[in-house]
């Protein structure tokens, strides 16, 4: 099997940035929980990916403009004209720095994605300004649709002085636990059993069943 040098190069310029985008994402909002095909999933890195050489391509061309204008001419007829390992093997500590900044890049554009999606500052400004939102009312627009589940907004901590306490029903009805939420799994509205990571343990009621009947017991 012969090795492609443009397909890895590719997969390094356009896949890993991409790759590193998402996941500095879903460190702030959860992953979509409909399940995306391969072919879709490389499309949504290579978008992001499209995105961060688009971002530092402007800027690297920015700092030639200025400090080093004609070595930029030198760099640009190098690479229309020389065969891409060549170019990459005689402008390799460039490529890598160049390279390493896009991963960098990446993970700055996937964390202000998730940012931008929590915060929503497009769709506050459309909804707070009276003639946006009367536009959206004629139009027959009466709100946005969210893709994450709703009880992920509903448990969600907006601010590191709020505490959010729970009494959570165990499996098999087994009982009651209450406590400090601490962290939870993002599963869809349907899934009835969760999982739940409960801290400053408060209470429980605990169901005991015999042969004779059920009891309850309370511990505090």
């Amino acid at each position: 099997m012969q090795f492609d040098i443009t397909g890895f190069v590719i997969f390094l310029a356009f896949i890993l940035p991409g790759f590193v985008a998402q996941k500095s994402r879903e460190s702030l909002v959860p992953r979509g929980l409909k399940p995306l095909s391969a072919v879709s999933e490389a499309g949504e890195f290579v978008l992001a990916g499209v995105w961060v050489h688009v971002i530092l391509s402007i800027a690297v061309r920015l700092l030639f403009f200025v400090f080093a204008k004609q070595y930029f001419q030198l760099l640009a007829n190098n690479f229309l004209y020389d065969p891409l390992p060549q170019f990459l093997w005689h402008y390799r500590i460039l490529a890598f720095n160049y390279f390493v900044s896009s991963l960098l890049l990446g993970y700055c554009v996937g964390f202000v994605q998730g940012v931008l999606i929590l915060r929503q500052p497009i769709r506050r400004w459309v909804v707070s300004k009276s003639f946006t939102s009367g536009v959206l009312r004629k139009l027959g627009v009466t709100g946005f649709l969210e893709e994450q589940p709703i009880w992920y907004f509903v448990l969600k901590q907006t601010s590191g002085l709020q505490a959010i306490f729970l009494e959570v029903e165990m499996k098999n009805s087994s009982g009651f636990y209450t406590g400090q939420l601490i962290s939870y799994g993002i599963l869809d509205d349907s899934v009835k059993s969760k999982d739940f990571y409960l801290g400053r343990f408060i209470s429980s009621k605990i169901v005991q069943t015999s042969t004779s009947g059920s009891t309850v017991t309370d511990c505090c």
